[in-house]
């Protein structure tokens, strides 16, 4: 099923009602972001899990970033410890900025291999911060490709392989062009950039220069 929305508002009753109708059985749904398309399901059924990882060809030790509703939702997963996190999550979000943390407990999740940290952001899109609120626990949001393809901002541009799996599509339309949330560690010594992306190291600088951070390259 298709359904057009606008990524920068909230969902209204149908967009949420068929989301949860599609997740609830297991289903892949498809979602504009404020950078690219999105796949997720409900992270407390295994088999969906089992199924997203599948139908990406997304290895189990390739670990899924997470989306949020807001910062208190955030903290069912993740701790935010310490002021450099705190003041990056106060700045950056809502907005493309992942902030890799450690997990608390995947208790609200299903039985997975989550490991210990937890890759995570308040997204600028007020659609995708709607069905998180609605679903009640934050969202996988892994982009929508085949592992080691890019990601897609026009859905029109799905492999098909891809396509002929999702179960429900909200579609937004060719997005504008922009590279995917920059992907940033705070576990360890010091911060880490694993991926560069829409927030800049610029604009990151100014939180870290005392900790020297590191960049280097990973993947939704």
């Amino acid at each position: 099923m298709r359904l057009e929305v606008n990524r920068d508002q909230p969902p209204d009753r149908e967009i949420l009602e068929r989301m949860s109708h599609t997740m609830a059985r297991g289903g892949i749904v498809a979602f504009p972001t404020e950078t690219l398309y999105g796949l997720s399901v409900d992270p407390r059924i295994h088999v969906a899990l089992e199924r997203l990882f599948q139908i990406k060809h997304r290895p189990r030790s390739r670990r899924l970033p997470f989306v949020a509703a807001g910062l208190a939702q955030t903290q069912q997963l993740a701790r935010i410890e310490g002021s450099v996190a705190r003041r990056l999550a106060d700045r950056f979000w809502p907005g493309p900025l992942t902030l890799v943390l450690p997990l608390i407990s995947p208790n609200p999740l299903a039985a997975w291999d989550w490991g210990s940290s937890i890759g995570i952001r308040v997204p600028g899109s007020a659609l995708l911060r709607g069905l998180a609120a609605h679903l009640g626990v934050p969202l996988p949001a892994t982009s929508a490709n085949l592992t080691g393809e890019s990601a897609a901002s026009d859905p029109c541009r799905f492999p098909d392989e891809l396509m002929e799996s999702i179960d429900l599509l909200l579609d937004s339309g060719r997005l504008p062009p922009s590279p995917p949330s920059t992907v940033l560690s705070l576990i360890g010594s010091q911060p880490e950039i694993l991926r560069p992306g829409a927030v800049s190291e610029a604009e990151l600088a100014p939180f870290l220069s005392r900790a020297g951070a590191r960049i280097g390259a990973t993947e939704e």
